[in-house]
């Protein structure tokens, strides 16, 4: 009989029951989750991934069966995998489609920061990589609280994180992104949206007035605002790019991300 992962999961921590085998065939289909798997040891147990995975270089030569709009199903039943990983975040239909072929699966709930360690722990118990995952979880968290303590006491400093433009795109709370600005003392006037990544308007940004303006986007896509040179952004020279994947992805690089975010920040608080 087939066992879904987190029954596995089960098996292996129950007393008296037979220690069952890690799974040795598993497929990724979310980038954040692939580099996690090989943070913890478990990347030669990949035999496949989605088309976004793309980190670290192992992962773009593994086989693709997924993108983001649709899974290959009769290339990943060749691959016969004893386990898939996935974000649960809109997933749902995937998931019942996998339930259905009688896949087992495993599902991760990375909504916060927060969520890393336990992600890290999620995995690495399901994957056979405890030792090494528990330990990394510990250090991640340990490096999460030092940056809070480091930034807690700065002045705020008003900022807009430009996700994405066309249409302008910014994030608020419940994205992981908002929670690293509060980390390094950011002040995100949008951030009460009443969704993790609000649409806005040129004509709020202005009215905001942010002192830094950044964006994980192509650098051109901040040439937009030159066309207001009194905004404090750009009258300072605070207009930046930053990595995209380390904050946008939930993996151990999210905290040099967050580290180079608090820096940016530090750096903008003492224009020239």
């Amino acid at each position: 009989m087939r066992i879904t992962a987190a029954l596995f999961s089960l098996l292996l921590l129950l007393p008296g029951l037979p220690l069952r085998a890690a799974p040795a065939r598993i497929v990724s289909l979310t980038p954040h989750l692939t580099e996690q798997l090989f943070a913890i040891g478990a990347g030669p147990q990949l035999v496949a991934v989605d088309e976004a995975s793309d980190w670290p270089a192992e992962a773009r030569r593994l086989p693709k069966v997924a993108n983001y709009q649709s899974i290959n199903l009769e290339r990943l039943l060749a691959l016969k995998p004893d386990l898939v990983v996935l974000w649960a975040s809109g997933s749902e239909r995937l998931v019942a489609q996998l339930q259905a072929l009688g896949i087992p699966l495993l599902t991760v709930h990375s909504q916060q920061l927060t969520d890393l360690p336990a992600n890290l722990r999620q995995l690495g118990q399901a994957t056979g990589h405890a030792a090494t995952a528990d330990p990394l979880a510990e250090q991640l968290a340990q490096r999460l609280a030092a940056l809070r303590q480091q930034y807690q006491r700065k002045a705020p400093l008003r900022l807009l994180f430009q996700l994405w433009t066309p249409p302008l795109t910014t994030v608020a709370k419940g994205s992981w992104i908002q929670e690293a600005i509060e980390v390094c003392g950011g002040d995100n006037p949008f951030a009460t949206s009443p969704t993790p990544y609000p649409q806005i308007s040129q004509e709020a940004v202005l009215q905001a007035d942010p002192a830094l303006i950044l964006t994980p986007q192509d650098p051109q896509q901040l040439a937009i605002w030159q066309a207001w040179p009194n905004l404090a952004a750009v009258r300072h020279g605070q207009l930046v790019h930053i990595n995209p994947d380390r904050l946008q992805r939930l993996t151990p690089r999210t905290l040099d991300g967050i580290s180079e975010l608090c820096q940016v920040i530090d750096r903008a608080r003492q224009p020239e």
